[in-house]
């Protein structure tokens, strides 16, 4: 388009025949933020997008394209000002009609705290130690995985789950906890659905298995390696169920799925900010890859009689470019907030989010 300055502008793109419309009147900052609006839907392959300009926020609702395989609500809206800057939010349901954000454009520099509807982004790490100098993460003097943390922490834990488009965790800890990786400790909210579970198994072994998370029909995603006949091999039972073949990626410590391969898919398929909860293979897998933008950390006042070692520490946080930018001490277990040089905490009070 010809036009270096913009007032509103909406894209019908693919079904419709109609030009961008505009109308002049606002600066070209105006249209530079217009510009990654738009780049934005065209990339996810919504069929229509919505831009606005200052303190004038525009709802614009279609259906989503067939493509992606659903007919939930596109919602767009925000505002720009020369004050606060840009925040442009967009907020879609697909897997699991919950409403996630797909993107949130303000630099590290803008952040201002909204008391209500916290737009949080990209891959957000929560593990959990006992106090012992290995890091250790599980107990193999017990003959079951046992909690360790405090009920305040494992309610932050629901609380961030509750925020996440999609949690993720290796195939171990599907096969220690029989997890289900679901919201219950906290209330969901109104219209809200469970995340989206995603499970890194490279050589398929939990498929067809008898685990929670493969039978109670709620939306799961299981990465495993793409190798020549495996799709003739690999079959699930259960339509919530969907596998993703990947091609092999040698990544470090063994890890043969590519934590940036995965976070990619997941951001095709709509799910903006990823829970990595697990375990600590797959833990360092997503530092090392550099793709983590924010951690929590719970440190409990035990230490385990044989611990696992995590493999973790300062240095393996610090390399893969996170800093932390404070501590909170919650119902007992000391919990340390760590994110990227430049990215703010979503919220200016740490404990308050999540």
């Amino acid at each position: 388009t010809p036009h270096t300055s913009l007032h509103s502008v909406l894209i019908q793109y693919r079904t419709s025949p109609h030009p961008i419309s505009s109308a002049s009147g606002e600066s070209a900052s105006y249209a530079i933020m217009h510009c990654y609006a738009i780049a934005t839907f065209l990339v996810l392959g919504a069929t229509h997008a919505a831009a606005f300009l200052p303190a004038r926020p525009i709802h614009f609702r279609n259906h989503l394209p067939k493509s992606l395989g659903t007919d939930d609500i596109l919602h767009f809206t925000g505002q720009y000002s020369p004050s606060t800057r840009s925040r442009i939010s967009l907020w879609t349901s697909i897997h699991c009609n919950k409403r996630v954000s797909i993107k949130n454009f303000m630099t590290a520099s803008e952040g201002s705290d909204d008391a209500e509807g916290t737009i949080v982004t990209g891959v957000t790490l929560k593990m959990a130690f006992d106090s012992s100098p290995v890091w250790g993460v599980a107990d193999l003097s017990e003959t079951k995985s046992e909690r360790f943390t405090s009920p305040d922490s494992l309610d932050m834990v629901h609380r961030l789950r509750r925020d996440s488009c999609a949690v993720l965790v290796g195939r171990s800890t599907v096969e220690r906890d029989d997890c289900s990786l679901t919201v219950r400790r906290v209330e969901l909210g109104k219209g809200e659905s469970q995340p989206v579970r995603v499970i890194l198994d490279p050589s398929s072994k939990i498929v067809g298995g008898d685990y929670t998370i493969l039978k109670d029909g709620l939306p799961t995603i299981i990465y495993h390696l793409q190798t020549e006949g495996m799709a003739d091999t690999v079959k699930v039972s259960s339509d919530s169920v969907t596998l993703v073949g990947l091609n092999p990626s040698n990544v470090g410590d063994g890890f043969s799925l590519s934590p940036l391969e995965v976070v990619e898919d997941l951001k095709a398929r709509g799910l903006q900010h990823v829970m990595v909860e697990g375990g600590p293979v797959t833990a360092r897998a997503f530092l090392e890859a550099g793709v983590v933008d924010r951690a929590i950390l719970v440190r409990a006042p035990i230490e385990f009689e044989i611990p696992v070692p995590s493999e973790m520490d300062w240095n393996t946080l610090t390399i893969a470019g996170l800093q932390m930018i404070g501590t909170a001490i919650m119902g007992g277990d000391n919990v340390e907030y760590w994110t990227k040089e430049g990215l703010p905490w979503p919220k200016s009070e740490l404990p308050m989010w999540p």
